[in-house]
């Protein structure tokens, strides 16, 4: 009898290892197989990112060349065309005993027509874009601003040039554009400030206005451009956030990382 508990004592310990064998080792398939399908998701979604990011820039590389083409197009074609009528409106005036007020006045709109057409098709070249610097042309774009739409305008910078490849440089250009256009559109606003600053921690840059401000609805339901901006700041690993200043109005924030 004795033999016989020993041997029943002997089966249940052995079914007992076993059975806590099998559980250890079925956790241990759970957690291979768990960390196993993060990983895929994780390589996934990286995979996802990087087709995204390639994506995005083939489709910038080929907008840039599409203004590119442009470009050569405003100088070569239409700018020649409106110097033409320059020269021709400068030759009737030495015709006239007395050149009236209106034909000059067409001949200096003319003039500041050319000079725009100029700076625009330069600001597409191509060439032009490899040696980009985002504070000379943001410069340039609030003075046509304040100029075109009689909009206060102001650029504050801490230097002259930013720690970005010239390419980076361009594709943060665009999304300050694109937040500029916005403001012009929909915002009603008579101010608007480019703020850019640097630090060890990145690049931060802000485009804020006085406008009338945005409903949460706005952002939920983004349309193209304010989808462009989030793509392009993401092309450049930063991000881009939409504030709502207790003064009013409106902030873009994008913040950019700096590789060193």
């Amino acid at each position: 009898m004795p033999q016989e508990k020993y041997e029943i004592a002997v089966g249940i310990v052995i079914a007992t290892i076993a059975f806590l064998l099998a559980g250890f080792f079925i956790l241990v398939l759970i957690a291979y197989f768990t960390r196993r399908k993060k990983r895929y998701i994780e390589d996934r979604k990286q995979m996802q990112d990087n087709f995204d990011q390639e994506l995005l820039r083939t489709r910038l590389e080929t907008q840039e060349e599409t203004f590119s083409q442009i470009g050569k197009e405003l100088h070569d074609n239409v700018g020649q065309l409106l110097s033409s009528t320059k020269m021709l409106l400068g030759i009737a005036e030495r015709t006239l005993p007395e050149v009236p007020d209106t034909l000059r006045t067409a001949e200096q709109t003319l003039g500041k027509a050319i000079q725009d057409i100029r700076s625009l098709s330069k600001s597409l070249d191509k060439e032009w874009l490899h040696q980009f610097n985002i504070i000379d042309n943001l410069s340039a774009e609030t003075e046509r601003i304040r100029v075109a739409n009689s909009l206060s305008v102001t650029l504050h910078v801490q230097s002259p040039s930013i720690s970005l490849e010239p390419e980076s440089q361009v594709i943060l250009f665009r999304i300050v554009q694109e937040a500029i256009q916005n403001t012009l559109k929909h915002a009603q606003a008579t101010q608007i400030q480019i703020r850019i600053e640097e630090s060890v921690s990145g690049l931060k840059l802000s485009v804020i206005d006085n406008g009338i401000g945005f409903l949460e609805s706005q952002l939920q339901h983004r349309g193209m451009g304010l989808n462009n901006m989030q793509k392009r700041t993401r092309l450049l690993g930063g991000t881009v956030q939409w504030n709502a200043p207790k003064t009013g109005g409106t902030e873009v924030k994008i913040v950019i990382p700096i590789k060193t």
